[in-house]
């Protein structure tokens, strides 16, 4: 089948090419995957085809090095796996600096790495955020290329799960249209400036480094960790450690020296207002 378009996606030192049949299809892409300044250009390690096929209502299919993988005649939904495999394929071959499963955030000229799994609360908590005034950059993946503090994080929607809109409700306008939401069965994906309108994706160097947890019905506990709890923190989080010399802990161990670490669980954003507004007030001092 003759490609109507395709593009190349570099980050984190790997890159993944696109092939796509139809203009939708590349319309779809550009509304998951934000432009990003590549550090390195490479050659792909894989080859992703989106096909679009009207017969009436559209069918989404993927394939990946020529076999399907998947479809869907849910727009949304297929838009979310999409963006799964692209991530999963960069962070499978990420080898030339340490990419974090973790939120960007900036404030001023500071860079705020906030890692997390799944149920800690991660998006939800960097979706606050941006609400506080922070800029968003990524609730996915923050890279650090070798010996460098600056953090180059992969620009996508929020992905927020469905039950989060009852605590976001008050800073996400739900109805908004789908250039600024896209809403699927089972989560959303948000453009940043639904949030905050002049929203800026920059790559600011690292100043603080937040191991925020969400536990239902719990009191505030709030840590600040030393550099040693800090580096072995962020090893937790570290996705492409068997791809790097010493599994990347020289690296991280560099990282943890040079900012501070704070650790808390919490199950309301009542409870760490305070701390946080007083955190990001010291980067405009």
């Amino acid at each position: 089948m003759i490609s109507a378009g395709n593009r190349v996606i570099h980050y984190a030192g790997t890159s993944v090419a696109l092939e796509f049949n139809d203009p939708a299809a590349e319309a779809l892409l550009n509304r998951i995957v934000y432009p990003i300044p590549a550090t390195t250009e490479t050659d792909p390690s894989a080859t992703i085809r989106i096909e679009i096929f009207h017969d009436p209502d559209p069918e989404y299919q993927l394939y990946l090095d020529g076999e399907k993988i998947y479809k869907s005649k849910n727009k949304i939904d297929f838009a979310e796996n999409l963006l799964s495999k692209i991530c999963y394929l960069l962070a499978f071959s990420s080898k030339e600096g340490l990419l974090f499963h973790a939120a960007g955030l900036g404030i001023n000229q500071a860079g705020i790495l906030v890692p997390g799994g799944i149920g800690f609360g991660k998006s939800t908590f960097t979706a606050w955020m941006v609400s506080m005034g922070c800029d968003y950059f990524s609730d996915e993946f923050v890279y650090f290329p070798w010996e460098s503090d600056n953090m180059y994080s992969f620009y996508r929607p929020l992905h927020l799960k469905k039950p989060s809109r009852k605590v976001l409700s008050p800073i996400i306008d739900y109805d908004a249209d789908e250039a600024s939401i896209m809403a699927g069965n089972h989560s959303d994906l948000i453009h940043p400036t639904l949030i905050k309108a002049d929203n800026c994706y920059r790559q600011p160097p690292l100043q603080l480094i937040l191991f925020p947890h969400y536990q239902a019905k719990s009191e505030l506990q709030w840590h600040e960790l030393t550099a040693g709890e800090t580096g072995l923190e962020l090893m937790q989080f570290l996705i492409n450690s068997r791809n790097l010399p010493e599994h990347g802990f020289g690296e991280i161990a560099r990282l943890a020296r040079k900012v501070k670490g704070i650790q808390f669980t919490y199950s309301a954003f009542e409870q760490i207002e305070v701390p946080v507004r007083a955190l990001l007030k010291s980067f405009h001092d």
